[in-house]
């Protein structure tokens, strides 16, 4: 869901949602930014669990060390129960000092931060009393609920610097990737995760191969790559350094067809496909011209 696109508007998360849906779609994802204009994930996510009834909903990624662990652990457990377990948790460590300045959270060590986070989280919904020593949390309390309503509520991470594909081998459930360096440049961060996963004595094949890419689809590539730069300029400005999107499923249909199997043949299993802008002409070019010629 396009929630950080300049023309994003308060229907637009229910909109997309529906017609992705609609049209077939696995899930659907929110963002998240603290220092920025976009809607809260969570609350944005519990709009759509209740406007939809069998996409999964994911946050892609949500700053999860920006909020006190107990009481997100009470907010996805109560979305996964309101959207009767359709609920997947992707965290990302962050990368922006200014959402962290905000809401008054040390920038440093923020990895290991939210390592303690997902125990904090797994130890809750577990139903157990929350007893937990950690280097940057202290809790005592009684059990927090609820409970979500899945068993195992799944939870990924993104990122694609060494440290963070350790901790996805370590820990995580599944594995964002963004779209950095195109399919190849996936290949070679999932293949980073599965060795970490295999030195941490787990089942890489237990872990969800993910990556996140911005589709424009146009018959004017220009247009579509310049619809796909604008939208970088807005999110990102110039802190990212180059807004190239070379590698990322921009043109045509037949070129975003081409891409996004590309990276289905560098090992991802869930594409997430964002939109650069909120138009719906956009997502029902993505869902009439694409979606249907992504038979695996």
């Amino acid at each position: 869901m396009p929630m950080a696109a300049a023309d994003v508007s308060p229907d637009t998360a229910i909109e997309f949602a529906r017609r992705a849906e609609q049209a077939g779609a696995d899930s659907v994802w929110s963002l998240d930014r603290l220092v920025f204009e976009n809607y809260d994930p969570l609350i944005t996510l519990a709009v759509v669990a209740g406007a939809t009834q069998r996409v999964r909903l994911g946050t892609s990624v949500l700053l999860a060390s920006l909020r006190p662990p107990a009481l997100l652990a009470k907010m996805i457990a109560s979305l996964d129960q309101i959207s009767g377990g359709r609920m997947t948790l992707g965290i990302g460590v962050g990368s922006r000092p200014d959402d962290f300045a905000a809401a008054e959270v040390p920038f440093e060590h923020r990895g290991t931060r939210a390592e303690e986070v997902v125990s904090i989280l797994r130890l809750a919904w577990s139903g157990a009393p929350v007893r937990f020593e950690g280097r940057f949390f202290n809790i005592d309390v009684g059990p927090v609920g609820p409970r979500p309503a899945q068993s195992h509520l799944p939870i990924w991470f993104g990122g694609s610097a060494d440290s963070a594909l350790r901790r996805v081998g370590r820990i995580a459930d599944g594995y964002i990737g963004g779209s950095g360096g195109g399919a190849p440049g996936f290949r070679t961060t999932w293949e980073k995760v599965q060795r970490a996963a295999e030195a941490a004595k787990r089942d890489p094949s237990t872990i969800t191969p993910a990556a996140l890419v911005y589709a424009a689809v146009d018959d004017d590539r220009d247009r579509a790559r310049e619809q796909a730069l604008s939208y970088r300029r807005h999110y990102y400005g110039s802190s990212r350094g180059t807004l190239d999107v070379e590698g990322a499923p921009v043109g045509t249909a037949d070129d975003v067809v081409r891409v996004i199997h590309d990276y289905f043949a560098a090992g991802v299993e869930i594409l997430i496909i964002g939109s650069p802008t909120a138009d719906l002409a956009a997502l029902d070019r993505l869902c009439n011209d694409v979606l249907p010629r992504l038979d695996r």
